[in-house]
């Protein structure tokens, strides 16, 4: 259950009376049907200790108040079922008030983040982040961005899964757009028509135009670059992007201005392609694969919240979702709008369509049934009580998904936690 103070949560009742100009009779039968514990109880049982004169006129209150409240709800309506609506909606205000910020929702995963905080201050630094999806890449990225603003360095975030697809349709129109967009969110002036030159090629341009930013800058520089293996589905421009940033990296053992920039690669799979990996960055630099949660830091990311596990609910989280961070933290956030509700109830549903991980799920099965052999390779591996070897490309696919974990060795695999192994039980 969510460990709330139930002192401000009568507060906070209180200033939405005078917020939304309630009456007397109306403020009595809004602070009785909302204090926390008359939540579970009938309204025959408790409109008397709102002092009106029948449990009729407590009704008739009640939607004068419902249709006071519809600017602040529009989910509000003219029929029954107002309250769990109109309580929700209460809640999500007060859990913002005392709960800590989306940026504090961090669980840290020492010496993960001592290694990477340290490596970035490192002359020409490279840092490698490998994780399935969902599994807070993105999150440790920022982590170290802001740690490096902290620092005086100037830093740029790109996530490749906004790029748009034409920006792909060559070298020479991929380079400039990300030139441009480094240029954009430093707010510098540079004009890369100046520094672009047909003869010398788009690849010399564009490390001249970026050594003349770091010149312009004369400060360290992060660039940040979030789900790159999206280019592994263009090789024509894959091949020589990688190179360029291997040699930026390698150049800072000889130029000095080079030492200034520092580069984040974040990604999801090690299948490459044909990719030369000895002319990438994907063998340099500090290598960090996250793995899930382990019980210690689902104990962790439960205090953040506010959430109070007994052991045996612990238990149960670990067994279904087995530390998946994406997985664990959709539940706290259900639990901090639907504190009445047992994790026991939740972790119950959690494998059907009747569940909070009902979209999540059905987009994977989506995924799946698109790809037959995908499919068939993870139904051999869900019905297996044993890890089991599949086809390596497959394996990489199904791993990227987050679907499954490998064995110590590697060379086997198994489904990465309970819900995935019941939900597909049933669906493939």
């Amino acid at each position: 259950m969510l460990d709330r103070n139930w002192e401000q949560w009568k507060k906070l009742l209180e200033n939405k009376v005078l917020e939304f100009k309630l009456t007397k009779c109306e403020t009595n039968v809004f602070i009785t049907r909302f204090k926390h514990e008359n939540w579970r109880k009938k309204i025959e049982d408790i409109w008397q200790e709102s002092e009106v004169a029948s449990q009729e006129s407590f009704m008739r209150h009640s939607t004068n108040i419902y249709n006071k409240f519809k600017p602040y709800c529009p989910e509000l309506s003219d029929g029954s079922g107002n309250f769990p609506i109109l309580r929700a909606k209460l809640l999500e205000e007060f859990d913002s008030l005392i709960a800590p910020p989306p940026s504090k929702l961090y669980v840290e995963r020492s010496p993960i983040e001592r290694e990477c905080y340290k490596a970035i201050l490192e002359p020409g630094a490279l840092i490698r982040i490998k994780a399935p999806s969902n599994m807070g890449k993105t999150s440790l990225l920022n982590n170290i961005l802001a740690y490096a603003a902290t620092k005086n360095y100037q830093t740029v975030n790109i996530n490749f899964l906004q790029i748009e697809r034409n920006k792909f349709s060559s070298l020479d129109k991929f380079l400039r757009w990300f030139c441009l967009n480094i240029s954009d969110a430093l707010d510098n002036q540079i004009k890369i028509n100046e520094f672009w030159d047909d003869d010398r090629g788009s690849m010399l341009s564009c490390t001249r135009y970026l050594e003349m930013l770091l010149q312009d800058i004369d400060t360290n520089l992060v660039l940040g670059l979030d789900e790159i293996d999206r280019l592994f589905n263009y090789p024509e421009i894959s091949q020589d992007f990688f190179y360029l940033l291997r040699s930026w990296h390698e150049e800072a053992n000889n130029i000095d201005i080079w030492e200034q920039l520092k580069l984040i690669v974040v990604y999801s799979t090690d299948n490459f392609g044909k990719l030369d990996i000895n002319q990438s960055p994907f063998n340099v630099g500090l290598p960090i694969e996250l793995k899930p949660f382990t019980l210690e830091q689902v104990k962790d990311f439960a205090k953040l919240y506010g959430v109070v596990l007994t052991d045996k609910e612990l238990q149960q989280l670990i067994i279904m979702l087995g530390g998946h961070p994406y997985l664990t933290k959709q539940l706290f956030d259900y639990l901090v709008i639907n504190s009445d509700t047992s994790i026991t109830e939740i972790l119950r549903l959690a494998p059907t369509d009747a569940g909070i991980y009902s979209n999540h799920l059905r987009s994977l099965l989506i995924k799946l049934r698109d790809n037959p052999e995908l499919g068939q390779a993870f139904k051999a591996i869900i019905n297996s009580p044993q890890p089991i070897e599949i086809d390596t490309l497959l394996a990489y696919q199904l791993e990227r998904l987050g679907l499954i974990q490998r064995t110590p060795q590697g060379d086997r695999v198994y489904p990465s936690c309970q819900l995935y192994k019941l939900y597909f039980a049933n669906k493939l």
